[in-house]
């Protein structure tokens, strides 16, 4: 069984784990540089799905907007968040939708929240995966990634 962690921004990540926690793959969320902004790459995205003929399920981080996010961020975050649906249902890989709240209390738990959190889960990630490469702050969508990915395991095996 592999389990795939997504984290949709732009700035996220997806890992990829097998049944015993063990690293199958990961990467930023693939994206390419268009003028001075940053978009999402297609067939990035798709490759790092990687097979999906059976025994994948997905999680992927579940979040709006927040008030501080203005019109152009929130669209573009909405933006890859339905492009990741989108390729999980084109490839009828089952997926779950998982609020921050609810993977954090159990990834999370006994760390660091509010302003630390996002130090929380690298710190968190580097322990459950220490060849995870969270070497700067433009990796640590892939540390939620993982830690996503660690809660599906852990959610569907139980």
């Amino acid at each position: 069984m592999i389990f795939i962690g997504i984290d949709p921004g732009i700035t996220g990540g997806i890992v990829r784990i097998d049944g015993d926690g063990m690293l199958e793959g990961y990467a930023r969320t693939p994206a390419i540089k268009v003028g001075s902004k940053r978009e999402y790459d297609l067939p990035g995205m798709d490759e790092m799905l990687g097979d999906s003929s059976s025994g994948v399920v997905a999680c992927i981080e579940k979040v709006g907007t927040l008030p501080r996010d203005g019109r152009v961020g929130a669209f573009s975050f909405g933006k890859g968040y339905g492009l990741w649906l989108g390729m999980l249902a084109a490839r009828k890989i089952p997926y779950f939708e998982v609020p921050p709240q609810r993977w954090q209390a159990m990834m999370l738990a006994g760390l660091p929240r509010g302003p630390k959190t996002k130090l929380s889960a690298v710190q968190r990630s580097k322990s459950l995966f220490p060849q995870l490469p969270l070497k700067v702050k433009a990796d640590w969508g892939m540390a939620d990634a993982a830690l996503i990915a660690e809660y599906c395991r852990r959610t569907w095996t139980s």
